[in-house]
């Protein structure tokens, strides 16, 4: 993990998408990490502890302020299906490889796969498709930074560090098919 600039200060908020709890936290440099709607806010508060880093926590103990209108707008555009965008972003906090297998995951099209190699050749590392779903793993941003349209070889869904269940749905959203596969996976649909 890198050395983060502690003159760099996280500001934090939390909204309500239909019946669960977002959070996001920012810098001024631009969002950092995104918290997919939870059942409460303690466990979207939890969540958003585990995304980021250690040197950031010490700012989340700031009191919870209006989390800007543009990140609520385009986080519900994405969970409803519709084409979204949102930058810039800040993962200064991330290392370079992290980085560039983020940049190149968001290359993916809406509504389109590609696989854990695709992403790690795009990134410069053909043959670190392993590392790439361990930097994808721990993405801060999904949804914005799709990771949930990568997937491993052969159709198969892989994993996504949101639970595979809002993997599934947020390729439904997009019209991406899935089918449950007989080793107890799932499977992209080819169309």
């Amino acid at each position: 993990m890198k050395k983060i600039n502690s003159k760099l200060h996280l500001k934090w908020g939390l909204f309500k998408i239909g019946k669960g709890i977002c959070a996001a936290a920012w810098t001024p440099k631009g969002l950092s990490a995104l918290i997919l709607p939870q059942a409460s806010r303690e466990r979207a508060l939890q969540k958003l502890h585990e995304y980021l880093p250690a040197s950031f926590h010490r700012s989340l103990e700031d009191p919870p302020i209006t989390v800007p209108r543009n990140i609520q707008h385009q986080t519900r555009r994405g969970l409803s299906g519709k084409p979204f965008h949102l930058t810039p972003f800040d993962l200064s906090f991330l290392t370079a490889f992290q980085q560039k297998i983020l940049r190149a995951t968001c290359q993916i099209p809406f509504g389109q796969t590609r696989t854990y190699g695709w992403v790690a050749g795009k990134a410069g590392s053909p043959r670190g498709y392993r590392a790439a779903g361990q930097a994808l793993n721990r993405n801060t941003l999904p949804l914005f930074i799709p990771c949930h349209r990568v997937i491993a070889s052969g159709n198969r869904l892989g994993g996504y560090g949101g639970g595979i269940a809002w993997k599934i749905r947020l390729l439904k959203a997009e019209g991406v098919e899935t089918t449950p596969a007989p080793e107890g996976s799932y499977r992209v649909r080819q169309l």
